[in-house]
């Protein structure tokens, strides 16, 4: 059964069930009341009816009044009919008669009314030992009872047939909402539009409820799967950049062996030839290292942290910096001391990385700076610099691995997604700020790096995207020099 017809049939149930117990308790009542009624008026019958065999001279009614009938049994169980007008009284004599003179006596030792066939009597001894028996037909209680349920059981039957138009009509009405939502359900799941959402509903009932519940859980699979979607065409696509950019080295290495093995080269072009074999070897090398670390930082597994002054960090690495380009301005802004739970050896990488970043992509005269600082959000790295800035579909792709900005040239594009993926292996993330013209910031945030005690976030914790990452929130591009 449908549920509208489960409800409709459960509507009606519990309406004939109710009807039904009104009903009864309605008849139960009325004849309890109908009878206490007769019980008083048998009762003043009977003791009117001995007053006038008492004192046969008093004036007013008969023996008793016109509803009632009046016999007499003697201790030889005769009866003899005292009032003499309807209602017939007959079969009151035969009850009386079967009776007898013994079964009365009994009945009227307590002066309480009793019912016979059809009949309620009362009877009370006389003074010359008969008996007065008072006795009324029930013939009129009976009808009123049988009339009120009649009319009662009319009224249910119209009700129930009411309801069984009109309920499954209203019922039909409220459950609509349901049927559209199963509706939309059916295609979601038959065609696999994730966009669609389940009708709008009163938030208040249990119907708007549980459409706003499917809806959130609708968004959240939708999502789920766009970023399945977005994981998986990245791995495709980073395979194919992985594979474009090792097979440039490999080519080189194939080109001078193949060049050496049809004896193409000559012994003053060998060296030259070797040298280029040695240089491509060894970035590919690189490249392959690079994709390594990445796996692991992906995992987690490769973090070693320790206490560190990260202070001293950003000090040694921008004196290598000035060491490798003497002609640079380099300015270090870090406090004396600033002691962090971090794995000195990443930290140290993501320094180098973004510094080899300024040298390799921005003019020999740009300066750079390298800042450090405690922050109400944890630790904080920069390295900005003053060149030409990144415009901002490159700022936008900037963590994504193996891409480069048309004007770079060099690198495989691995610099900033290491920086990232070091970031959010310590729990934090990683943010470029970039605008042509006014020189980019790169800024590492470690959340929870503190010293000492307070250290223990850094290694093993939470592992947020890197923002700039194509699955990561939005970046700001403020003014500063391009990496």
């Amino acid at each position: 059964m449908t549920l509208n017809a489960r409800l409709t049939a459960g509507l009606l149930a519990v309406t004939l069930a109710g009807s039904l117990i009104t009903g009864f308790v309605s008849a139960f009542f009325l004849h309890g009341y109908l009878m206490d009624r007769v019980d008083d008026q048998l009762r003043a019958a009977r003791d009117r009816a001995v007053a006038r065999l008492i004192r046969p001279g008093l004036s007013g009614e008969g023996v008793a009044p016109a509803p009632f009938i009046v016999l007499s049994v003697t201790p030889a169980s005769q009866v003899r009919v005292l009032s003499d007008h309807e209602p017939d009284p007959i079969p009151a004599v035969v009850e009386v008669r079967r009776l007898g003179y013994s079964g009365v006596q009994a009945r009227s030792s307590t002066l309480d009314p009793f019912s016979l066939a059809g009949l309620r009597a009362v009877a009370r001894p006389a003074r010359n030992g008969n008996l007065i028996v008072v006795a009324t037909p029930l013939e009129e209680i009976n009808s009123e009872v049988r009339n009120l349920v009649l009319a009662e059981l009319a009224t249910t039957t119209a009700l129930v047939g009411l309801l069984a138009l009109l309920g499954r009509q209203l019922i039909a009405r409220g459950l609509l909402p349901l049927g559209r939502m199963a509706e939309t359900a059916h295609g979601i799941a038959t065609g696999g539009d994730l966009r669609a959402r389940m009708p709008d509903a009163d938030a208040r009932t249990e119907v708007g409820r549980l459409a706003a519940a499917i809806n959130v859980m609708l968004d959240r699979i939708e999502q789920a799967f766009w970023a399945r979607g977005r994981s998986e065409a990245r791995v495709r696509e980073f395979a194919a950049d992985a594979s474009h950019e090792l097979r440039t080295p490999l080519t080189t290495i194939q080109g001078y062996a193949e060049l050496y093995r049809h004896g193409a080269l000559g012994p003053d072009q060998l060296p030259d030839a070797m040298r280029r074999i040695e240089e491509e070897a060894q970035r590919m090398s690189r490249i392959v290292g690079d994709l390594l670390e990445l796996a692991r930082l992906d995992r987690g597994q490769s973090l070693q942290p320790a206490e560190t002054d990260l202070a001293a960090l950003v000090r040694d690495a921008v004196a290598d910096a000035s060491a490798v380009a003497p002609d640079r301005s380099h300015e270090v802004d870090v406090p004396d001391s600033l002691l962090a739970v971090v794995d000195e050896a990443r930290i140290r990488q993501v320094l180098a990385n973004l510094l080899a970043n300024v040298r390799v992509h921005t003019p020999d005269d740009t300066p750079v700076t390298a800042r450090a600082a405690r922050t109400p959000h944890g630790i904080v790295l920069e390295v900005a610099d003053r060149g030409p800035g990144m415009s901002p579909e490159d700022a936008a792709r900037a963590f994504e691995r193996f891409h480069r900005a048309e004007h770079q040239s060099g690198g495989a594009g691995l610099g900033l997604p290491i920086v990232a993926a070091i970031a959010a292996a310590h729990g934090g993330r990683a943010d470029l700020f970039s605008e042509p013209g006014k020189g980019t910031t790169v800024r590492v945030t470690i959340p929870g790096a503190g010293g000492g005690s307070d250290g223990k976030a850094a290694g093993g914790g939470r592992r947020p995207r890197a923002s700039g990452a194509a699955e990561g929130p939005p970046r700001r591009f403020l003014g500063g020099p391009a990496l």
